[in-house]
């Protein structure tokens, strides 16, 4: 019978690898800045980025009843 798994057992498993998880992160932003750059409106996009995440943000702060959708 296969042994259950523990909250602990899922800790410990989640921790085994945090700076795995950082430098992974920190190369996909340093991939994805290289590829917008590159791109024509890639300067538009990085200003634009803020503006759409706030919208994001304030739509998932709204009531259901409010949403637009």
């Amino acid at each position: 019978m296969p042994k259950r798994t523990t909250k602990t057992d899922n800790l410990e498993t989640a921790n085994k690898f945090p700076w795995g998880k950082l430098i992974a992160g920190i190369a996909g932003s340093a991939v994805a800045t290289r590829v917008i750059r590159r791109v024509p409106l890639g300067r538009i996009a990085i200003a634009v980025a803020p503006l759409i995440v706030a919208a994001m943000q304030r739509e998932r702060e709204l009531p259901k009843d409010k949403r637009k959708g």
